[in-house]
């Protein structure tokens, strides 16, 4: 039976990792930055790894997501403070 561990993936007793939708929708970019294939990632040790292999693309994944953010100071101003001068 999945056990939640983290909103993006559940991972069985057995160690066998799943992802969520929500985990398939928000790093399917973002390991795909790093020519991973999300579909290969079959355990924790996998994930973990992923990110790491990942970590490089971080701020180009981000500023991909922050172009859906909204259009108010709020975002704005996170958006300068985050990416003025990258």
């Amino acid at each position: 039976m999945p056990r939640p561990h983290h909103p993006y993936y559940l991972t069985d007793s057995n160690g066998r990792l799943c992802f969520t939708q929500q985990g398939l929708e928000t790093l399917r970019p973002y390991f795909a930055l790093a020519g991973i294939d999300i579909r290969k990632i079959k355990t924790e040790v996998d994930y973990f790894q992923a990110r790491q292999q990942s970590s490089p693309y971080f701020t180009d994944w981000l500023k991909q997501r922050a172009a859906n953010w909204p259009d108010t100071d709020q975002f704005n101003l996170l958006r300068n403070a985050l990416f003025d001068g990258v």
